[in-house]
């Protein structure tokens, strides 16, 4: 009883993982449950979780037919359990470039648990310019693109190489949902962001949350 109420009322690591991509991982107790922690930022919990089910709960809303996912930066599986929620027989390839994450999430996040999830360990920019380029081309109705280092969104997500891998990838009712950071400097950043995908995409729609920005470009 007292071992509960300490992990319920502080936070308490539980297991560190050193990385080369990430450098310390951290999952922590709080209020009774499991929390990730990269670079000094929440990468799951409730409010992720939230996030996440309010974003696919719009594609469904949508009408939007949803077959094949690819998840671009899987971490703990929070945008999959929301998928399978919505979308229970989807099948979803879920790309993580750090093997540390996903040993964390298998053991501490009920990874495994997320029916139809294939995991590929790879840089997600390279995968989704692997794909794209096969002959025997495979797409996906929803491209999920979470992926940080730190703060940071990496370069490579950024750039209109990626974006036309996506477009490629994409089937002609497809979208794609960006998950950008949205405070302090990081407002502005996103702003910029938006205005190249405008680019790119037919429509593009957002959801705001407490920290994040979900930018959401349709075709």
């Amino acid at each position: 009883m007292k071992c509960w109420l300490k992990n319920y009322l502080t936070m308490q690591t539980i297991k560190e993982y050193r990385s080369p991509h990430n450098g310390l991982i951290q999952v922590i107790m709080a209020f009774n449950r499991p929390r990730l922690i990269i670079g000094g930022m929440l990468q799951s919990g409730r409010l992720m979780q939230k996030v996440w089910n309010k974003a696919i709960g719009q594609v469904k809303k949508r009408g939007q037919k949803v077959e094949q996912v690819l998840i671009i930066g899987l971490g703990c599986g929070d945008v999959g359990f929301a998928i399978q929620k919505y979308y229970p027989q989807a099948q979803m390839t879920g790309v993580e470039i750090d093997e540390q994450v996903i040993n964390a999430a298998q053991c501490y996040f009920n990874l495994a648990t997320i029916k139809n999830l294939k995991i590929a360990i790879d840089d997600g920019d390279k995968y989704a310019d692997k794909l794209a380029k096969q002959k025997r081309l495979k797409k996906f109705d929803l491209i999920i693109v979470d992926a940080f280092i730190g703060d940071q969104i990496p370069k490579g997500f950024k750039s209109k190489k990626f974006f036309t891998a996506l477009t490629k990838l994409l089937t002609h009712n497809g979208t794609v949902i960006y998950n950008h950071l949205f405070f302090k400097e990081h407002k502005e950043e996103a702003k910029g962001f938006i205005k190249e995908l405008e680019k790119v995409f037919g429509e593009i729609t957002l959801m705001r949350t407490r920290s994040n920005l979900l930018i959401f470009g349709w075709f």
